[in-house]
Formats: structure tokens, sequence, C-alpha cells
């Protein structure tokens, strides 16, 4: 079963999904209603040996920790027939992104970092599709600084972290897209985590007197798991996996310094508060923390 996008219902800030069979979506994607998104091919026919992720993208920190043990991974191909979009958003985690066109035109309009403010109503809510956009509802979104442009077959796209973007499908396409990260954006996905956070522990204030400390901290772990797709202890346990492997020699050549990689991780290390250390300690990894501590001390001499 393959997950569809209707691009035609909005749900709340994304767009109604359903499962169709791939036989079943076959026949109806070029009508410009039904959208595959995130379908993780290569997960599904590992023997097939797709494509090879350019060098340039190699160090990929997220798809190194979720493939470890085949728990998921943030690599996927999308088909949508023309007129199928992709609605205004900045990437999970605020990773990075790369998508290669195989067939088709997409249509890219992408928001620097500092235009947010302009693509927001008076309620702070985003705009959903750009193609649509009410200027009542949003009077500032003509003030956004944005790069519009088409990606054609054979080329490949590489979106930075925080870049709000929405795509839209010419003709019948087909893409690869991998979310990342690696060093280089660590301090924009952690800081992305604790916003997550934020705004988790601002929806149930309202309950935060009847419970403990301890109590509210692992109902707002388990709300942002289920929101975000990771907590505290999917974030340092990625940390840990990564650490370990640049302590155990485990190197690409296209990659920075590794002492400069481990400055990095001390650094968020060191912006975590004492809540981390006590939940990760009742999830049974209290050690995850004084282990990358202790590598990144070997790395950094």
């Amino acid at each position: 079963m393959a997950t569809i996008a209707d691009c035609t219902e909005r749900d709340f800030t994304d767009q109604k999904r359903s499962e169709m069979t791939f036989s079943e979506f076959v026949n109806v994607w070029q009508g410009g209603r039904y959208y595959l998104k995130d379908w993780h091919f290569v997960r599904a026919f590992p023997e097939y040996n797709a494509y090879t992720v350019p060098h340039v993208f190699e160090d990929d920190w997220m798809n190194e920790y979720w493939l470890k043990d085949n728990k998921d991974d943030y690599r996927f191909v999308y088909m949508g027939g023309d007129g199928t979009f992709t609605p205004l958003h900045a990437d999970v985690f605020r990773s990075y992104s790369w998508s290669s066109n195989i067939c088709g035109v997409k249509k890219w309009t992408l928001f620097p970092p500092g235009q947010e403010q302009y693509l927001k109503d008076r309620l702070g809510n985003y705009a959903y599709d750009l193609r649509q956009v009410d200027p009542d509802q949003f009077p500032n979104i003509d003030k956004a600084i944005k790069i519009t442009l088409y990606q054609r077959e054979g080329e490949t796209l590489f979106v930075p972290s925080g870049w709000f973007h929405q795509v839209e499908n010419i003709g019948a396409t087909i893409s690869i897209n991998h979310n990342w990260s690696n060093a280089c954006n660590l301090g924009m996905t952690f800081r992305s985590l604790c916003d997550d956070l934020n705004d988790v522990e601002r929806s149930i204030d309202d309950v935060r007197q009847g419970m403990s400390a301890d109590e509210f901290t692992h109902t707002c772990q388990h709300l942002l798991l289920v929101h975000s797709g990771w907590d505290w202890s999917v974030f340092f346990q990625m940390l840990h996996c990564i650490t370990k492997r640049l302590h155990d020699g485990g190197r690409n050549k296209h990659q920075p310094d590794v002492k400069w990689q481990a400055e990095q991780i001390d650094q968020v290390l060191h912006q975590r508060n004492k809540e981390v250390d006590r939940y990760l300690d009742g999830k049974g990894l209290g050690t995850v923390i004084p282990d990358i501590e202790a590598m990144i001390k070997q790395l950094k001499k």
C-alpha cells in the first residue's frame, strides 16, 4: 500500500491522506488530484539499487541513524500529475533536503530564513497554497523575499535548513527526495526540537499544576514524539550513534574535519537542561550523554 495525498482536500496544514495500492494509483495519477508522497521506495525494494546518493549529500546523520536496525528512513519517491503540489512548509526537523527530478518539471517557490513573519496571517497561521492567497488575510505576503525556479528532468536541487517552500508539479512528475542532516546544521535541528517542545508545553500548560514535574516532562516528550517524529531520546541516541562512528574511525571523505564535528556536538550538549538528563535516565538511557561526552573528549584531542 502507498500513502496518497489528495491535493483537492486540505487537512489542517497538509493535505488529506489515504492509502491505495500502487496499481490503483497508477490508474489515476495523471489526473492532477492524487499525489504519491513520502514513498519509502528504497527501503521497500533494497535489492533494486535504484540510485546512488550524490557524494555531496553522503554525510547524512539522519538516515545513518534511522536505517540502523531498519527503524525508518527519510528517503522518498514522489510521483504526481500536472497541478499536484506540496503546500508551503519548512522541512522536518529543519533538515536539509535534496530533490532529483526523474521526469516532468517542478516549480519551486522558496523563502530564505527571516521571511516567516510575512508568510503568516494575524493569528500566526502560515499560508497554505501560494496560488490562492487571500490578501486581506495575508496582507504582508508580497513583502517576502522569494526565489522561484523550475527544476527540469535530470536536475537536482538542494534546499538549505529553514527555507520555507512550496512545490508544484508541471506535467507528470517523478522525483527522488531525501531529508538529511549533519554537523553543519546540527544547531538548527536542535533548535527545531526545542521550539517544537515549547509549542507542546504551551498547548498543555493548563494541566501542568495537576502533574508532577517528571510526569509533565514525560507527557510532553510523548506528545513531541507523536507530533514531530522525535523526542530527546531519539535525538541524543542519534548523536550517540554518530559520535561512536566518528570515535571508532568511521569516516567518509565528504565530511568536515572530525574535530570540528565534535565541537558542534559538544555545543549542543552544553545547551541541554537538567530535564534532559532526568528524562533519559528515566527511559533507561542514562549513560547516553556521558558516553557521548567521553568520546567527544577523545575526538577533540
